[in-house]
């Protein structure tokens, strides 16, 4: 039983202090609070000062009848209401109210309550809004957010700063970043398949050296002469001469041959003697292996891989390009944000040093809490975004690797200028046509698709018969005593040159090697025609996603606009009502919670429009990069 007088206790206290306070802000509150449902002594009374008690207004009803019914709930918990209760109370009150019950009365006062249905969305609707987002942006051409200038300067987070623009971390980044330099060796690396495949061509230059000496018995008298009976020769040769391969698929070779020569033999005159001979060969393929564009082939289909790995490697680099972009406007919007957040704590420290000089006139104890608390969270989070700060700083050095950057891991990085608001139109046409041009993947589609048709040309080639023509011819010259001199210059002065001629014919029966190379080569090159409609739907959907984005991404940013703007003017309103609302009662306390937590949600609406406003701003750079018109690169290894 007591612990229920104690709850009737508070209630009634908990009443006195509502029906003080409603009086200042009747206008604020909900109608069934500025009915009168207690007698007039008890508005009189002062009401007790309330801390964060938040519960529903309970009528005072009179004591006997308090005790009566605590009497009553005690002995008979589960009994209706006695006859002794008075008919005033039962009259006044109706069934209690627990905390955290919404009155009917509250309904009644909104218009969701009374909506005949649930709100019809139709085509005319549809077409309405879609009309709509083609208005006119709400920011107007001069306005420029308060923290630009501010985000553009100094903060002095070290002792030196560096301020860098989108241009020269381009510049910066292309000369020393660790990425573009790796990419630019993929170059180098192709391009010297081109160099090999033309050495194919280079002229050999051949020595051969060989020295025999045979000991062999004699079978008859024409082996080596009469009362021989072993065959002893010795026999040295020395050649030298130059072969080459020519673009239709012949094969030149010329060389030079001296020697000497002695044997046992009674046949063999003049003794030790000295031979030369000159040879001149050609073998030119007719049908397989003939022709420039067969033996070219190596050649073509390395200048086409050095141009594939040029366009993957401008496909890489701009990519790295446009995470440099990010970087550093993610930097922009952590220094914005570090700005706002500076704004924020300090309009909290306003509070509080406004809340402390009036301690002695109407400020309550639980507001100087609730600012103090509010100072701590603001607090913690400032720290968070200096950390951020320092964070995206690194990920820009990591990114361009420039010495500039490097060299001091501390130097404070600044911004040359804040991101753009103004809309730039963009032509879903143009921008189609463009990265059909320009886009590096579509370029990287089409030289394969050329590397495949070269290859098909080189299998169609490999299923003719092999049919070679055969010349060759010498002039030779002999003298004894070993006079290699001598003979050398009688192969052109002495007799007359020898020669032959000959076709060689060779063909495999079923070819089915060649055939299945062909079939391979004709199905890759169906596989690339798939991949290059693959590429262009994709570009497309690409660049029309990207189009959109810079559209919609303004139109973003104009609506994040003017949700900044209410706010703002939100939270002048409340803060004029609440510094010229009494310190006292359940109405300053909740006017300061929403002082407060309208100055949270400004924060958001201010973070969310800077981000909207680098999120347009990178969605113009998208668009380029989506055009493939970000930039056009001349790789570094391309100029070697």
């Amino acid at each position: 039983m007591g612990r229920t007088v104690c709850n009737f206790f508070i209630a009634i206290a908990t009443c006195f202090s509502v029906a003080g306070s409603v009086g200042a802000q009747t206008r604020d509150l909900p109608s069934w609070l500025t009915e009168s449902t207690v007698p007039s002594a008890a508005e009189d009374a002062p009401a007790p000062e309330l801390t964060e008690v938040y519960a529903e207004p309970v009528p005072e009803i009179p004591m006997a009848a308090a005790l009566q019914l605590a009497d009553q709930s005690d002995e008979h918990p589960d009994a209706a209401p006695s006859q002794a209760t008075p008919p005033s109370y039962v009259a006044m009150n109706p069934d209690p109210l627990v905390v955290g019950d919404v009155p009917k009365e509250w309904l009644n006062e909104t218009t969701i309550s009374t909506s005949a249905g649930p709100t019809q969305v139709t085509s005319a609707s549809v077409k309405q809004f879609l009309r709509s987002m083609a208005q006119r942006s709400p920011i107007s051409d001069t306005y420029r957010p308060w923290w630009e200038a501010t985000a553009t300067a100094p903060f002095e987070l070290s002792a030196s700063s560096v301020v860098v623009d989108g241009d020269s971390l381009i510049l910066e980044a292309l000369r020393h970043s660790f990425r573009i330099a790796a990419v630019n060796e993929n170059i180098c690396i192709a391009r010297t398949g081109i160099t090999r495949a033309a050495a194919d061509f280079d002229p050999t230059a051949f020595v051969e050296s060989k020295f025999v000496r045979t000991s062999v018995p004699t079978g008859s008298d024409l082996d080596a002469g009469t009362n021989v009976d072993r065959l002893r020769e010795e026999d040295f040769s020395f050649s030298g001469g130059l072969r080459r391969k020519t673009q239709t698929g012949a094969e030149f070779e010329i060389g030079q041959q001296i020697g000497l020569r002695d044997s046992s033999s009674q046949f063999f005159t003049p003794d030790n003697q000295g031979n030369s001979r000159l040879t001149l060969s050609f073998n030119q393929p007719l049908l397989n292996g003939a022709g420039q564009a067969y033996n070219q082939s190596l050649i073509v289909l390395a200048k086409l891989d050095t141009q594939i790995a040029n366009e993957a490697a401008t496909t890489t680099i701009q990519d790295h390009l446009l995470r440099v972009q990010e970087s550093m406007w993610n930097l922009y919007y952590q220094r914005a944000s570090l700005l706002l957040r500076i704004r924020h704590l300090n309009q909290a420290k306003s509070i509080h040093d406004w809340l402390e000089n009036r301690q002695d006139l109407d400020a309550l104890q639980s507001q100087l809490k609730r600012a103090e608390a509010a100072i701590a969270t603001r607090n913690s989070e400032l720290a968070r975004a200096v950390t951020a700060i320092r964070n995206a700083e690194d990920q820009l050095r990591m990114l361009v690797n420039s010495p500039r950057l490097s060299d001091d891991k501390t130097v404070e990085i600044i911004p040359a200028r804040p991101p753009s608001l103004t809309l730039v139109p963009v032509s879903m046409e143009d921008a189609v046509v463009t990265a059909l041009q320009q886009r590096s993947e579509m370029n990287e589609v089409a030289r394969e698709l050329d590397t495949a048709r070269v290859r098909l040309n080189v299998a169609c080639n490999e299923l003719l018969p092999m049919l070679d023509l055969v010349l060759e011819t010498y002039v030779s010259g002999l003298r004894g005593s070993q006079d290699i001199g001598g003979s050398w210059i009688d192969q052109f002065s002495v007799g007359e040159p020898s020669y032959s001629a000959g076709l060689l014919f060779e063909v495999p029966l079923q070819r089915r090697a060649a055939k299945a190379n062909v079939i391979r080569r004709q199905a890759e090159l169906r596989k690339l025609a798939g991949r290059l409609g693959e590429t262009i739907a994709k570009l497309h959907a690409e660049v029309a996603a990207a189009v959109r984005e810079v559209e919609t991404s303004h139109r973003e940013l104009g609506a994040r606009y003017v949700a900044m703007v209410s706010a703002q003017e939100y939270v002048d309103l409340i803060s004029n009502r609440w510094r010229e609302l009494p310190g006292d009662g359940f109405s300053a306390n909740s006017l300061l919670e929403d002082l407060l937590d309208a100055q949270d949600r400004l924060l958001l609406e201010e973070v969310g429009f800077a981000r909207a406003q680098i999120d347009y701003t990178l969605s113009t750079s998208r668009l380029k990069r989506a055009t493939g018109t970000l930039l056009q690169i001349q790789p570094v290894g391309a100029a070697n």
